[in-house]
């Protein structure tokens, strides 16, 4: 549907509309309360990651507290812990907007998950409205590449098949007799016995062109695992849910290391069978030796490769020309090997974490303990042929996420260049105590030879509120305020794909409203008057009924006056999620996204209602005026002023940054109705009468 609808913010506090206003009686002006119960503020933030290079924009999520738990590698992200801003940066990694937050907001946690960005949480203060947020980079390990001189020297050169690789070990990294997989293969050269770097990198000039990657394709690439990976948020699951890759067409075969994100010096392998024939026995599969150490010196928590004991195996960049072995599966032949794969051949890999530090305490980085060569983990590109012996306390580090059925470890998303060109990246989780997928990353050529891998999705920021409405306007209330209470989501769908530019605009925001009601008997149906600075393309209506997660289309009443009715009966439709979802052919700006101002209403005659919005905030263009002014009501029209009163207790009110959670064990409790707010939340008066600049975290802290 194409509506014109009134492009008017709903944060401004004056919405005197003229046409309204000069509606119904001459009014009486009364004594009113002037705060406005707002619980917003205004603030600059700038946010600055240009110390580190991040190929691209960094998505970033703003907190008013710590969002970690856990300490040392059981540190991670909380996520019932929501934040109350998200966004990009541009393409230098800089942000300076002014943004809306919620009025509590004062002391701020900055976090990214970002691949490329080391200084992942940055803390400030909210001062004179403006918060600063600059990166600093104290490592030294990105700010240059792995280079032979970063690698010991004193090593020779092996090709020897390396232990561990395909038994039980012990705590003290000892093989045990208990074999998982069959003896890794390594006919495709020798490495350094010191440093684990392979002699059989390619180089230009010794394959096609095409099979080696550019700076310039690195580059790309780099900007695609920034968009991808979030080491915070995890892994989205239709990476990991990727099949193996296909070759859809005869051809060579090569990858290229990327980098990754992790402290093990592990050992990367590689795998193939024709179509289903998927080897289901783990000893039977054939495992050719890619790379012995896959550490390229570059874990965020590192401060010097020196903390490598020299044990950097690979440089971002570095590229290995895979080969076929025909007969392989006839007891491991390795006669006839050709570059060449089949069409149709389906590639696996298979990482064996800490591989390579197992091998000796000389081949582990500076602190690790005996008891982490004890990693009894082979993590899998397949289905089925991953393996996790589990120890220690279940449902904690190391093995918080279990997987007893060998699912894929991987995630395998596609880029997409802007020539056209799609390539096939892989991304390995190499333990089970996280979700973040960006152990040890490479990408596969020739470009668009493989099937179709799944594209990088789109981010999704999301604002949270909670509206309050008491139902006894204009007399005097309860002031329970849970008559009517709708929680409130806006997303934002952001996306650089249909831009030009480099920089992340937004094609899509949906707003959510959920109805939830405490036990009262007047009929209240819920509306909203929808703002939009730039008309959408098209906005398409959904529901989500109580009771049911399935999302079906609606059709809401939409009313002359650009009202959109979503329900006449609010009791009725109780828990219903009602969907509008705004869609833009051109990416817009911050500054250009949509808002709402929901509000309860009652048919009052044929064509009048009765409505209740937040204080100040003006009625539809139905409203029957002769509300206003009446009984407890200091409404004054003619000024621009609605829906207020002389005390402390406002008829509606909007929590930003609320989640409806923590009211369901307070306002939303039966033994609640009718109680005044402050007898659930003892600092609203005092919220109240500093008229918002004490306790503005109030809903934060109901009574003990």
């Amino acid at each position: 549907m194409t509506i014109a609808f009134v492009a008017v913010s709903c944060r401004e506090t004056n919405l005197y509309d003229p046409e309204i206003a000069n509606q119904g009686k001459q009014i009486v002006e009364k004594e009113f309360n002037t705060f406005n119960y707002s619980t917003i503020q205004n603030v600059s933030l700038s946010v600055d990651y240009s110390a580190f290079e991040t190929y691209g924009p960094v998505f970033f999520s703003v907190y008013n507290e710590n969002p970690f738990v856990g300490e040392g590698d059981d540190e991670h992200l909380d996520k019932t812990i929501q934040p109350i801003f998200e966004d990009y940066t541009n393409d230098k990694g800089k942000f300076c907007k002014a943004i809306i937050l919620p009025a509590f907001a004062s002391h701020l946690y900055v976090v990214t998950g970002n691949l490329f960005v080391f200084d992942s949480v940055i803390e400030t203060d909210i001062q004179n409205g403006r918060a600063d947020a600059v990166a600093v980079n104290r490592s030294t390990a990105r700010t240059r590449a792995a280079s032979i001189l970063d690698i010991a020297d004193e090593g020779e050169d092996v090709q020897e098949p390396m232990a561990n690789l395909s038994y039980i070990v012990t705590q003290q990294g000892v093989a045990t007799d208990e074999q998982i997989y069959g003896k890794w293969l390594t006919p495709l050269g020798s490495w350094n016995s010191r440093s684990g770097r392979p002699n059989y990198f390619v180089k230009p000039g010794e394959v096609d062109p095409n099979l080696l990657c550019t700076s310039e394709e690195i580059r790309g690439l780099y900007s695609a695992l920034s968009e991808a990976l979030d080491a915070n948020k995890g892994c989205n699951p239709e990476y990991r849910n990727s099949a193996d890759l296909t070759l859809e067409k005869e051809s060579e075969v090569t990858i290229t290391m990327l980098g990754g994100s992790t402290c093990w010096n592990s050992s990367l392998g590689y795998y193939y069978y024709m179509g289903d024939s998927k080897p289901t026995n783990l000893q039977d599969l054939k495992i050719i030796m890619l790379l012995p150490n896959t550490q390229d010196g570059n874990w965020k928590k590192m401060t010097s490769k020196m903390d490598y004991n020299g044990n950097i195996g690979v440089t971002p960049g570095d590229a290995i020309r895979l080969v076929y072995y025909p007969h392989i599966n006839n007891g491991g032949d390795l006669s006839e090997a050709t570059t060449m794969f089949p069409k149709g051949i389906k590639i696996g890999f298979i990482l064996k974490t800490n591989g390579w530090g197992m091998q000796g305490s000389d081949y582990c980085i500076k602190g690790v303990t005996e008891g982490n060569r004890a990693y009894n983990v082979w993590e899998a590109s397949t289905d089925g042929l991953s393996y996790c012996r589990p120890f220690g306390t279940p449902g904690q580090a190391p093995y918080q996420y279990a997987n007893p059925n060998g699912e894929s470890r991987s995630a395998k998303f596609a880029y997409n260049a802007p020539n056209g060109d799609r390539y096939a990246i892989i991304s390995f989780e190499d333990a089970c105590n996280d979700q973040d997928f960006d152990d040890v990353i490479f990408a596969l050529k020739p470009v668009s030879s493989f099937t179709p891998l799944n594209d990088i999705e789109d981010k999704i920021t999301t604002t949270r509120g909670v509206y309050l409405f008491e139902d006894l306007w204009p007399s005097v209330g309860d002031y329970d305020l849970n008559d009517v209470v709708v929680d409130f989501k806006h997303e934002k769908k952001m996306s650089k794909k249909k831009d030009v530019e480099t920089n992340f605009k937004m094609y899509q925001e949906t707003f959510y409203l959920t109805t939830y009601q405490n036990y009262v008997t007047l009929k209240s149906g819920l509306a909203l008057k929808l703002n939009t600075p730039v008309t959408p393309s098209n906005i398409v209506m959904k529901k989500i009924v109580h009771g049911t997660t399935e999302v079906v289309d609606a059709n809401y009443a939409v009313r002359t006056d650009g009202v959109v009715v979503l329900t006449n009966d609010v009791k009725a439709e109780l828990g219903t999620t009602y969907i509008l979802e705004l869609n833009y052919s051109v990416g817009q700006e911050n500054s250009e996204i949509a808002s709402i101002q929901p509000f309860v209403f009652r048919k009052d005659g044929a064509d009048k209602t009765w409505e209740v919005h937040i204080p100040f905030e003006a009625p539809s263009a139905s409203m029957n005026f002769d509300y206003f002014g009446k009984d407890d009501d200091a409404s004054y029209p003619e000024q621009g002023r609605y829906f207020v009163r002389a005390g402390d207790y406002p008829f509606a009110a909007f929590l930003f940054g609320a989640d409806i959670n923590i009211f369901k064990g307070t306002i939303l409790k039966r033994e609640n109705e009718s109680k005044k707010i402050d007898e659930i939340y003892p600092n609203f008066l005092k919220w109240s009468a500093s008229k918002g600049k004490q306790f503005a975290d109030w809903y934060l802290h109901p009574a003990q």
